[in-house]
């Protein structure tokens, strides 16, 4: 059996493709404007794939940006009912400090009146407090650390021991 080689499929009346007369070129013509559309579709659907993922990409961050200032709001409200809570908190402080001082203004007048100028300096910053928004009490307690690193520490440490007298007789209660 002998077995056909390329020489055997051409011949007179054969295109460079091998096929056989106009309609081998007509099959030719056909297929090269196949191939043309299908390129053509294949561009056309990778830009709208472009374009989709672009979209989603897009509504993907619009929708993140919304989430976070959705947190940012939530948590600058939070923030805020605390600031007012702590600033009424410090105020109650000073009026029971005043008390205290009117206790003693027989038995000290010196003391008590000492003692009410301390509370009213207390209740001075309460108001403070609850006057301000968040940013701007950071930023006043960050010029006096600066101001005065001394005093802020001691401040500091002065805070952790009332709020821990605080916490330990309310436990206590």
């Amino acid at each position: 059996m002998d077995t056909p080689t390329t020489d055997d499929f051409t011949g007179p009346g054969t295109n460079e493709n091998g096929w056989r007369g106009s309609e081998g070129a007509e099959r030719a013509e056909t297929s090269k404007e196949a191939l043309g559309k299908l390129k053509t579709s294949a561009a056309e659907t990778a830009s709208h794939l472009k374009n989709a993922a672009a979209s989603v990409s897009s509504d993907a961050k619009d929708y993140a940006g919304s989430v976070a200032a959705d947190a940012a709001g939530a948590f600058k409200e939070a923030v805020e009912s605390n600031k007012t809570a702590g600033a009424d908190a410090i105020a109650n402080i000073a009026h029971s400090v005043k008390d205290a001082a009117d206790g003693i203004e027989k038995q000290a007048p010196q003391v008590a009146s000492m003692v009410r100028s301390a509370a009213e300096g207390v209740e001075r910053i309460s108001t403070d407090i609850r006057d301000r928004n968040v940013g701007e009490l950071l930023d006043s307690v960050t010029k006096f650390a600066q101001r005065q690193p001394a005093a802020f520490f001691g401040v500091g440490i002065l805070a952790g021991v009332v709020l821990t007298r605080i916490m330990r007789s309310a436990d206590r209660s």
